[in-house]
Formats: structure tokens, C-alpha cells, sequence
């Protein structure tokens, strides 16, 4: 598992390799894209599995990254599993030229809609105009924030996906301690940001403790508490 994932336009290649290094330097395990080959079934999915498995997510703001198709993807898959979104700033957007652009396109409302989650959290400064260490510390401070909250969500996210993916195997379902840990954490997902996924928190746990009713299959669907068990840990 990666401490960061980072999503960018390549556009803003630079300025990446630069972030990368300092966390590297910093000893965080960052995780980039840096071939740009062209996107591909196999390629996608490696991508969602990186994100899947990076503690935070960073996407990095400029009018070419809001603008990009592979980037929205990235942004609306670390949405979809509730990975900790850290946006950075590097170049301003302006929004009405920049949406104006993508009048048309068949994932244009995607873009829209990220972008609305995006203005909702606090961006971390990193223009050319902003003093490069103080912001990287904002983002440490960001990273750390509630690390073994954050690293839990993203060890059970990983798990239940597996399980997901290998038909639901029983030999791959939370057990004696870990399971134990899984309930506390989620009884603690109230209160405690990224939240747990419905998957992830009740699914995954719920099935765990041996609901058997049937469930959807697919981990990366969005889903509400499909298992109707009224086990108190799915929260149904």
C-alpha cells in the first residue's frame, strides 16, 4: 500500500516529479502514472487498484487536470470508495472557461460533478507564487491527520475487494481479532472522515460474521446496506 496516490495532468509533469521527490525524501511511499501511454481496459484497472490502495488521495489542480478525462476517472474512483481527497493547487482554473471546454463531452457531467466535491474541501497552495515547504507541510499535516483511521480504511477496502473479486470466498472473509477490529472501527465511522464505505463497513464485516442473504456482486458499484440482515454492525 502507497501513503499517496497522486493524480495530474501531464502538463504539470514538473512541478509531480518535484512533489514526488520530496515525499520520497520525507519517506512517504507515493504512487504516480508517470508513462502516459494511451488508457487501455488492463491499464485502468491498475490505476483503480493503486487508488484503492493509497491511504490519500492527492489531485493536482490546473486547468489541464479538471479538464481531463483520466483525471475525472481517478477523482470519481477515489470518490466512490471515500479515499482521503487532499486537492492541491498548482495553476488557478477558471471554472466557466474551463467547463465551456467540455460542453459536449459524454463525461462532462462527471467532470461537473467532481469538481462540486472538489470546491468543498480545503485545498492545499502550491502555485508558483506560494512558498513550496510551508504548503508541503500543509500536506503532511493532511496525510497524517487521523493516520491509523485512514490506513485502517484503506487495509479493509483492499480486503473486501479481494473477496469481492475471488467469487466471495469464504476463506477470505474477516476472522477472530481482525474481525473485531473491523466492528470497532466501523462503530467509530460516524465521527471520523473518509467514512467507511458501505461496502467496505457492512458488506464485507456483515458477511463476515456469517450473513449469508445474497448480496450484488460487483465491490465497485456504489451501494447502500444491500443485506437487509439487521445486524446492528451493518447499520441497516
Amino acid at each position: 500500500m502507497a501513503d499517496v496516490f497522486i493524480s495530474y495532468a501531464r502538463e504539470d509533469r514538473a512541478f509531480v516529479r518535484c512533489l514526488f521527490d520530496t515525499l520520497e525524501a520525507d519517506g512517504r511511499d507515493a504512487w504516480v502514472d508517470w508513462e502516459g501511454i494511451p488508457p487501455t481496459a488492463d491499464w485502468l484497472e491498475e490505476i483503480y487498484a493503486a487508488i484503492e490502495a493509497a491511504d490519500t488521495f492527492v489531485f493536482v489542480i490546473s486547468p489541464d487536470s479538471v479538464a481531463s478525462q483520466i483525471c475525472n476517472l481517478e477523482v470519481a474512483h477515489a470518490i466512490k470508495h471515500n479515499k482521503r481527497l487532499v486537492p492541491i493547487i498548482r495553476r488557478e482554473v477558471d471554472e466557466a472557461a474551463t467547463f465551456e471546454t467540455l460542453t459536449g463531452c459524454d463525461w462532462g457531467t462527471l467532470a461537473h460533478d467532481n469538481w462540486q466535491t472538489l470546491k468543498r474541501l480545503n485545498w492545499v497552495f502550491f502555485r508558483e507564487s506560494d512558498d513550496f515547504d510551508s504548503a508541503f507541510q500543509a500536506l503532511i499535516d493532511a496525510i497524517e491527520t487521523d493516520f491509523d483511521w485512514v490506513r485502517a480504511h484503506t487495509r479493509l477496502l483492499v480486503r473486501a475487494i479481494e473477496w469481492d473479486s475471488k467469487g466471495r470466498d469464504n476463506s477470505l472473509v474477516l476472522r477472530g481479532q481482525d474481525l473485531q477490529e473491523a466492528e470497532q472501527w466501523l462503530a467509530q465511522g460516524t465521527a471520523k472522515e473518509p467514512r467507511p464505505t458501505s461496502f467496505t463497513g457492512r458488506v464485507h464485516c456483515c458477511q463476515s460474521q456469517g450473513c449469508n442473504q445474497p448480496l450484488e456482486s460487483d465491490a465497485r458499484r456504489s451501494i447502500l446496506c444491500p443485506c437487509y440482515c439487521h445486524n446492528p454492525v451493518c447499520c441497516c
